[in-house]
């Protein structure tokens, strides 16, 4: 709700007839009024900074800049000493407000270098009235004394003040954004928590499965080298059988000859060696009948053999084949492995950041009670 601040300090219609009679003093005074208050101010290094600084970022020459300043208060106070605190009146008092904000001036410092002007006012009041004397001059320096003392009260509210207020606007502003800043945190941890700890569900899952391959992978590597064992002792046994029927081989060769040999003397003995004959003739059938069998035995046990090799071939190349497979699914373990402790990194990542979250968040409680 707006206040009227002239009904406020109690301005009335007659003080607008005692600023105006003033007006023509202050008119001539004015120039040395403003001399004093920049010979006051610009004498404190703080107020010398702010300036410079002004100066600097708005690119203006601080005589220029000054002379500025001092054409706009001069206009004002024709103003002022009209006594009418119109719209005018109070725009005019805004604007010279917002260049103070410009230069960085804090209210406490502008109510506070504002005393001299007053001071240096009320002492032209006191002139227009009272002749110059002992008694006058008592008067202008009790004034100032009040003024002074005043301004320096009222720079120390101001300054109270405004630091309360800073801290009021503070705890208005930021706390609805810390709540909100905290639960949307909250929620996000939240969100990546569930996320992550599915994730290394998934994950130890894949392992768990990766394993049982690993597993499966071990155990066909070794029944392929049981395979692998039985081949080269069945390798063996057809190579056994190849010189056992060798050895046939040579005995129906050997005893074909003694039964040609047989028949040979049968023949020459007659009448009788016929029956001898006869036994000859049945042992080279059965000779042959053996030699014949012999060689079937000799190419199945050939085939067999190559069979054999052709198969531990195969086995050889499936060997290696599931040990580059037990090999990839290892390396695959391991990067799953990897990965597990990554989330579990996360996890303990999104931990930290809660927890800082909420030291950041008793961090703005505490500025806020202080």
């Amino acid at each position: 709700m707006p206040v009227d601040i002239a009904a406020l300090v109690g301005f009335q219609p007659a003080d607008t007839a005692s600023l105006r009679a003033l007006k023509a003093d202050l008119t001539k005074s004015q120039e040395a009024i403003i001399g004093a208050f920049y010979e006051r101010v610009l004498d404190v290094p703080a107020f010398r900074d702010m300036i410079d600084e002004t100066c600097k970022r708005e690119k203006y020459d601080l005589n220029g800049f000054i002379a500025h300043l001092n054409d706009v208060q001069f206009r004002h106070w024709q103003r002022f000493f009209d006594g009418t605190p119109d719209e005018t009146f109070m725009k005019t008092a805004r604007q010279i407000g917002v260049v103070h904000e410009k230069c960085l001036l804090t209210n406490d410092l502008h109510v506070a270098s504002s005393a001299v002007l007053l001071e240096k006012l009320l002492a032209v009041a006191v002139d227009h009235y009272i002749a110059e004397s002992e008694e006058t001059a008592k008067v202008k320096d009790a004034l100032a004394a009040i003024v002074r003392m005043f301004f320096i009260d009222l720079a120390q509210a101001i300054s109270a003040y405004d630091t309360a207020a800073a801290v009021t606007m503070y705890k208005q502003v930021s706390e609805p954004l810390l709540e909100a800043f905290e639960r949307e945190v909250a929620k996000e941890l939240g969100s990546m928590a569930g996320a992550a700890a599915e994730l290394d569900g998934t994950i130890k899952s894949f392992a768990d499965l990766n394993k049982g391959n690993i597993q499966r992978c071990q155990d066909t590597v070794s029944s392929i080298g049981n395979l692998a064992t039985s081949l080269n002792e069945l390798g063996q046994i057809t190579r056994h059988i190849e010189n056992f029927v060798k050895v046939i081989s040579d005995v129906s060769r050997k005893t074909k000859l003694l039964a040609l040999n047989a028949a040979i003397e049968a023949g020459r003995s007659g009448e009788y060696g016929r029956g001898f004959n006869v036994v000859a003739s049945e042992v080279k059938a059965l000779a042959n009948e053996a030699e014949e069998a012999a060689q079937k035995v000799a190419v199945q046990a050939g085939e067999i053999r190559a069979a054999i090799v052709a198969a531990q071939a195969n086995v050889d190349e499936s060997e290696k084949l599931v040990l580059a497979i037990d090999s990839g699914v290892a390396e695959e373990q391991a990067s799953l492995e990897t990965q597990c402790a990554a989330v579990g990194e996360i996890s303990n990542n999104l931990a930290v950041v809660s927890e800082s979250a909420r030291e950041l968040r008793g961090r703005f409680k505490a500025i806020n009670t202080a």
